[in-house]
C-alpha cells in the first residue's frame, strides 16, 4: 500500500492527536490505515497515562519518605488524583471513631462551604457505603443512583457542587479503614478500570501516610512521657508530679488512683471521678491492659501480678498514640510507686525500732537514741505531744498506724506499733486535746471503724515521752471504758478522772459510790462488782444480762436485790445510776 504525502501529513497529525478520525479518514485510501493508526494512537495515549501515573505514585512515595507534614501529603495526593484522572474536583473524607462518621479533610476544586465542612454517617451515599464496607464504588449518574442510600443532607450538599459522576475507594492499611479518596466530575461521566486502580493506589498511600503519621505521633508522645517522667522520678514528684506532667503532655485532664481505687492525685481543668468509670476499670484490670469509652482511658497500674493502682485519662479526640503514652506512663508509675513504697516501708521500720527504744529502753543509749531520732526528724530536746490510738483487730492496727505515719510524717514526728496500740510523737501542739480528736477522725474516716485517741504533753527529754506516754495511754484507756470509741482527748479534757487529784481522789469516789459492793466481793466471794456492770452495759435489760453472765435469769434476781440492799434502791435511777456506772468503770479502768 502507498500513501501520498498528504496521508502521511494526516497521519502523523493524527498520531499527535492534532486531528481526528475523520480527517484522516477523507485524505487516506485504505480503511485498514485508518484502523491501525488509531489503535496506535490509543497505545501511545494508554502509554502516557500509564507513565503519569507512574511519576505520580513515584513522587508520592518521595512525599512519604521525606516525612513531609501530613496535612501537605494528603492534599498532594488529593491534586494529583485530580489531575491523573481527569475530573473537575477531588476530595477525602477520615473516619471519625469519636462520632462514628466520616468528615471532609482535604479537597481540590471543590467550591461550596457546605461541602468543605460536611460529614457523612455510616452507610449514607456512596461514601459512606465505602467507608462501612472498605470496597470502591462509582457511578456516572450519582442523583439517579439507586444503589446508595440518599438522604436530603447528602444530596443537598452534592447538588449544591454539582457534581454527579463520583467514584470512592477505601483509605485502607491492613484492616484498618482511615476514610475514603473520591474524584468526581459535574457531568456524567464513566470510570474506566485503570481509573479506578489509579485512585485506590493513591488511596492506599494516603492511608500509609496516615499510619505513619499515627505511628511517628505515638513515638513522639511515648518519648514526650518517658522523658517527662524520668524527671519526675529523679526530681521526687510523686503522684501529683506524674498526673501534673501526664496532663501536659497528652493535653487532657488525669487521675491517679492507689491500689483501692483512692484518689492520689488529679490534674487537668476537669479531673474524671472514679466512680464514673467503674465498669472501664474492671474491664482493665481483666484484661491487663488499658480500657476506653468515649473521651476517656483507663489503665492499670501494675508491676508483676500486683496491682499497684489505676492511670483516667480524660481527653477529646482520644486516639491509638494517647493510649500507648498512657500505657507508657502506667509502667513509670509503677516504678514510680514501688520505689516509694520500699522508701516508705524502710522509714516505717526505721520509725518504729526508734519508738520501740524510745519507749522501751530510753537509758540504754541516751546520745544515739538522740542521734537516731534526729535521722527522721524528731528532736528529742523540745516539746511534743505522744498520741495513743487503738481500733480494732490486728489488721486494722496496721491500716492505722500506716495511716497514722503518713499524718505523722506531714506533721515532722514519727508513728509506729507499741505495747499493742499505734503511738504517734508529734512536735509539741497548743492543744493536745484537739490533736487527739483531729487524729481520732481523720484514722476513724480512712479504715472506716472507730479509732480512740488518748493525748499528753511531753516536755524535752526521752524520759518526759516516756512518762507521757503513760499518761495518754490512761486517757485511752478511759474512753475506751466511758464507751466513747471513736474519740479523743487528753487528761485535762477528763477532768477529775486524770486530773491534778490522781489517782487518791479516784479511790475516795470509787469507795464513797461502790465501796459496800467491793467490800461485799473481796469478804464473800460474790460477783456483785461485775453484774452490776454487765447489767448497765446490757442497758437495764434483765433477759440479756443474764444471758452475759450465763447464769439464770432468777439468780440475777436475787443478786440485783442483794445490790439494792447494799446500795439502795435509787442505784438503777437518775443521776444516782450515772454515778454508780462511772465509779464501776473507773474501778475497772484503774484495773
Amino acid at each position: 500500500m502507498t500513501t501520498t504525502p498528504a496521508t502521511t501529513g494526516a497521519l502523523l497529525r493524527l498520531l499527535r492527536e492534532e486531528a481526528d478520525e475523520a480527517d484522516f479518514r477523507a485524505v487516506a485510501a485504505e480503511p485498514q490505515l485508518v484502523d491501525e493508526a488509531l489503535e496506535i494512537r490509543s497505545r501511545l495515549a494508554a502509554h502516557r497515562r500509564r507513565e503519569a501515573a507512574l511519576a505520580a505514585l513515584y513522587e508520592t512515595a518521595g512525599d512519604l519518605a521525606s516525612l513531609r507534614d501530613l496535612e501537605d501529603v494528603l492534599q498532594a495526593i488529593v491534586n494529583r488524583a485530580r489531575t491523573l484522572i481527569g475530573t473537575d474536583v477531588a476530595y477525602l473524607l477520615l473516619s471519625d471513631p469519636e462520632e462514628g462518621d466520616t468528615y471532609v479533610r482535604v479537597t481540590d476544586g471543590i467550591t461550596t462551604d457546605g461541602f468543605k465542612t460536611g460529614r457523612l454517617a455510616a452507610g449514607t451515599g456512596l461514601g459512606g457505603l465505602v467507608a462501612a464496607t472498605a470496597v470502591p464504588y462509582h457511578t456516572a449518574d450519582y442523583p439517579n443512583d439507586a444503589r446508595f442510600a440518599h438522604t436530603s443532607y447528602v444530596d443537598g450538599v452534592i447538588g449544591a457542587e454539582g457534581l454527579v459522576a463520583i467514584q470512592g475507594v477505601p483509605l485502607k492499611f491492613g484492616d484498618q479503614v482511615y476514610g475514603v479518596l473520591f474524584a468526581a466530575n459535574r457531568r456524567v461521566r464513566p470510570f474506566s478500570p485503570d481509573e479506578v486502580d489509579l485512585l485506590i493506589s493513591l488511596a492506599n498511600h494516603a492511608a500509609l501516610a496516615i499510619e505513619n503519621a499515627t505511628l511517628f505521633e505515638e513515638v513522639r508522645k511515648t518519648a514526650a512521657v518517658h522523658e517527662r517522667l524520668t524527671d519526675v522520678a529523679l526530681d521526687g514528684g510523686g503522684p501529683t508530679g506524674l498526673a501534673t506532667e501526664l496532663a501536659d503532655v497528652l493535653r487532657g485532664s488525669v487521675l491517679v488512683l492507689d491500689a483501692q481505687d483512692r484518689p492520689l492525685a488529679s490534674a487537668g481543668d476537669a479531673p474524671p471521678e472514679p466512680a464514673d468509670f467503674v465498669r472501664e476499670m474492671a474491664q482493665a484490670r481483666a484484661r491487663r491492659g488499658s480500657a476506653s469509652r468515649g473521651t476517656v482511658c483507663v489503665t492499670p497500674i501494675a508491676a508483676a501480678d500486683e496491682h499497684l493502682g489505676t492511670l483516667l485519662l480524660v481527653r477529646g479526640g482520644l486516639d491509638a498514640s494517647d493510649i500507648h503514652a498512657l500505657e507508657r506512663a502506667a509502667q513509670a508509675a509503677a516504678l514510680m510507686l514501688l520505689g516509694e513504697r520500699t522508701v516508705a516501708e524502710a522509714e516505717h521500720r526505721l520509725r518504729g525500732e526508734i519508738l520501740e527504744d524510745l519507749l522501751g529502753a530510753p537509758h540504754r543509749d541516751p546520745e544515739g537514741l538522740r542521734r537516731r531520732a534526729a535521722l527522721v526528724g524528731l528532736d528529742l530536746e523540745r516539746d511534743h505531744v505522744v498520741l495513743v490510738a487503738r481500733g480494732g483487730n490486728n489488721a486494722r492496727r496496721r491500716r492505722v498506724t500506716e495511716l497514722a505515719g503518713g499524718h505523722a510524717t506531714r506533721l515532722g514526728g514519727i508513728a509506729g506499733e507499741y505495747g499493742g496500740n499505734t503511738v504517734v510523737v508529734l512536735p509539741a501542739a497548743e492543744d493536745p486535746g484537739g490533736a487527739a480528736r483531729t487524729l481520732a477522725e481523720l484514722l476513724t474516716a480512712g479504715i472506716g471503724h472507730p479509732v480512740t485517741v488518748g493525748a499528753e504533753p511531753a516536755a524535752p527529754g526521752a524520759a518526759a515521752v516516756v512518762e507521757a506516754h503513760r499518761d495518754a495511754a490512761r486517757c485511752l484507756d478511759v474512753l475506751v471504758a466511758l464507751d466513747r470509741a471513736g474519740e479523743g482527748a487528753c487528761r485535762d479534757d477528763l477532768g477529775i478522772l486524770l486530773g491534778p487529784a490522781g489517782r487518791d481522789e479516784l479511790d475516795r469516789f470509787v469507795r464513797r459510790t461502790i465501796g459496800p459492793l467491793v467490800e461485799h466481793d473481796e469478804t464473800r466471794g460474790s460477783d456483785l462488782v461485775r453484774t452490776a456492770l454487765t447489767y448497765f452495759a446490757c442497758d437495764g435489760n434483765l433477759s440479756r444480762t443474764a444471758t452475759a453472765l450465763y447464769v439464770h435469769v432468777n439468780t440475777l434476781y436475787q443478786r440485783i436485790d442483794r445490790i439494792s440492799a447494799l446500795l439502795g434502791p435509787r442505784w438503777r435511777r437518775g443521776d444516782h445510776a450515772l454515778q454508780v456506772h462511772l465509779a464501776l468503770t473507773m474501778r475497772r479502768t484503774a484495773g
